[in-house]
């Protein structure tokens, strides 16, 4: 019996045994294939980390490229606007003027006057496209803006101007070769600015040119670059007598105004040529007394020859102002002119009529120390007036028709330049104090500064 209990326990402990030996591998067997699933999964979630993070990189890589990009591209726009400014071109005039006029009693005790004449500085450049052009003038007692535009450079030969821009018509640029003017330019039709917006064309031989102009100026003074009606609305003033006091004003304005020219050059691209231009402008005079319009229109025909150093300008014009004035008694102005000013001086043209003018210079190279060229010239002109006319008493009576010269010569030395004219006149226009007798008068001038 007990011996059957120790084989009996002998067994139970070899089946025991027994089962442990099996049992051991199968235990490691299953721990390992565990341990393997966790450095799998540990090993997906590096890579997936490793993923995010080149992610991240990349992300942060192309953040930082475009970046980098936007900034070269603001600093690529501000250098090119910082040339397009350093390419501007400055510029300035500084000039004295001398007088001496022989219907002056006090020129001819003192032999002239000598004063300032005047200080401009100008703009002009372009960035990409656009253009812009700016000159601002200072005078004795005055001061004006000659010119201000903004322009659009649309093609090769297309320009579109907005602002205070030169009117196309008649001889371009100025009508004149000389240094005082002719008739013309004062009487408003060369050389004048306007304010409105301007189409420029050129094709090969072709110039063409058309504008709309809402004012004449900016506002109604008479400080402003080139002859224009004046818009005042001061009445005359009598003395107990019946007498006229002082003189009013007509009060006409150039509104709403269309301008065109086209001109043909011969001769295009050489040394000599010769160009035919026609023109005409028109529209609104209205009137600041009566608050009524009138309107009014030139034309003209022009020839501008250059033909090696010698230079000609042939201009013809037909105009005629109807004006809607208040009654020539409450102006003290005859209806037969039309008051317009320029350089702070009012004066009277004829209302109707036809203008001429014919310029002649020699431009001579020359080598005499500091002094590199001789300039000599020649402006006349005359006024054929329609009815009577008087550039004095308010414009009633009448005299001989107005006549203009203009003899001179021009000195430059590299940026310094002196101007010499002898200008004689005959009923003028009574243009800053000349005498209106029906006797030729002469001023002589000269003009001398320096352009930087």
């Amino acid at each position: 019996m007990a011996q059957r209990s120790f084989k009996a326990a002998g067994l139970a402990a070899m089946g025991v045994t027994g089962t442990l030996a099996f049992a051991a591998p199968a235990l490691a067997q299953q721990d390992t294939e565990a341990m393997q699933r966790q450095l799998d999964a540990l090993r997906a979630q590096v890579e997936r980390m490793e993923q995010q993070l080149n992610a991240q990189q990349s992300t942060a890589s192309a953040d930082s490229e475009q970046a980098t990009s936007s900034t070269r591209d603001l600093a690529q726009e501000n250098r090119s606007l910082i040339e397009s400014i350093q390419d501007s071109q400055f510029s300035g005039t500084l000039q004295l003027k001398g007088v001496y006029n022989d219907w002056d009693q006090v020129d001819k005790d003192t032999a002239g006057d000598m004063d300032f004449g005047k200080f401009v500085l100008g703009v002009d450049g372009q960035h990409d496209d656009f253009l812009y052009s700016f000159e601002y003038r200072f005078y004795d007692g005055y001061q004006f803006l000659k010119k201000g535009w903004l322009g659009y450079q649309a093609t090769d030969n297309d320009t579109v101007k907005v602002g205070l821009v030169q009117t196309p018509f008649g001889n371009m640029d100025y009508g004149y070769l000389g240094w005082y003017g002719t008739l013309p330019y004062l009487a408003g039709f060369n050389d004048n600015q306007n304010a409105g917006i301007k189409w420029d064309h050129s094709q090969g031989a072709w110039d063409t040119s058309l504008a709309f102009f809402k004012s004449d100026q900016l506002g109604n003074s008479n400080e402003h670059y080139g002859a224009n009606a004046i818009g005042g609305t001061t009445d005359a003033t009598y003395e107990d007598n019946g007498d006229i006091d002082t003189r009013g004003n007509q009060g006409n304005t150039e509104e709403n105004q269309v301008a065109a020219r086209v001109a043909y050059t011969f001769g295009q691209g050489t040394d000599y040529t010769t160009e035919i231009n026609v023109s005409a402008k028109g529209g609104q005079l209205y009137n600041n007394q009566t608050n009524e319009s009138g309107s009014n229109w030139q034309a003209a025909v022009g020839l501008n020859g250059s033909y090696g150093n010698w230079y000609t300008l042939l201009q013809a014009t037909a105009y005629e102002y109807d004006a809607e004035n208040p009654a020539e008694s409450e102006s003290g102005i005859s209806d037969n002119v039309l008051q317009v000013g320029a350089f702070g001086f009012n004066y009277l043209i004829p209302a109707k009529g036809q203008t001429y003018s014919a310029s002649l210079a020699y431009s001579m190279d020359v080598n005499w120390g500091d002094i590199d060229n001789l300039y000599f010239y020649n402006d006349f002109s005359y006024i054929s007036p329609a009815d009577d006319y008087s550039p004095v008493n308010g414009g009633f009576g009448d005299v001989d028709d107005p006549m203009l010269n203009d003899l001179g010569m021009k000195v430059t030395a590299g940026p310094y330049y002196a101007w010499f004219s002898v200008v004689a006149n005959k009923n003028a226009l009574g243009y800053f104090g000349s005498p209106t007798d029906g006797d030729w008068h002469t001023s002589l001038q000269t003009n001398f500064g320096f352009n930087f």
